[in-house]
């Protein structure tokens, strides 16, 4: 399971790096736009901190100067790799939601709804940004692993 959550957050930093890349191209990105790139990485920052059981002070919605969006994610995709080097993936983890609510999940859990929840939100920004780039980027798993 390791090797597989590996491949799949390789993925991930790659496709979110060249979400990325086109926000800051786009010539008039809106502030949603930058609302959405800033929650995939605050969300990332969460759910890594819950799985190694720290607390965070970053907000579901905290909005982070584009200049440090690159850098949050390089950050978060190095703690990721960390985090999954020795993790026991069938492990619960109990957390308390951005409402207050108290939950469990396993980490595999956790790991798949991470990925999931960006690529959903890729897309979000894929739409916002079309027409305002050159090229929209490719970003599907299989086009990165061929």
């Amino acid at each position: 399971m390791k090797a597989y959550f590996q491949k799949l957050f390789e993925h991930e930093h790659w496709a979110n790096l060249k979400v990325l890349e086109t926000f800051m191209e786009a010539s008039q990105a809106s502030d949603r736009t930058h609302e959405i790139v800033s929650h995939m990485a605050a969300a990332q920052k969460i759910w890594i901190e819950r799985i190694n059981g720290t607390t965070s002070d970053t907000k579901v919605w905290e909005l982070f100067e584009k200049d440090a969006l690159k850098d949050l994610f390089n950050t978060n995709y190095a703690a990721l790799q960390q985090l999954l080097l020795n993790e026991d993936f069938s492990r619960v983890v109990a957390y308390h939601n951005s409402r207050g609510e108290q939950h469990s999940s396993l980490v595999s859990d956790i790991l798949t709804h991470m990925a999931l929840h960006s690529s959903y939100h890729r897309g979000q920004v894929i739409l916002l940004v079309k027409g305002q780039v050159e090229k929209l980027p490719a970003t599907d798993y299989i086009f990165y692993y061929r």
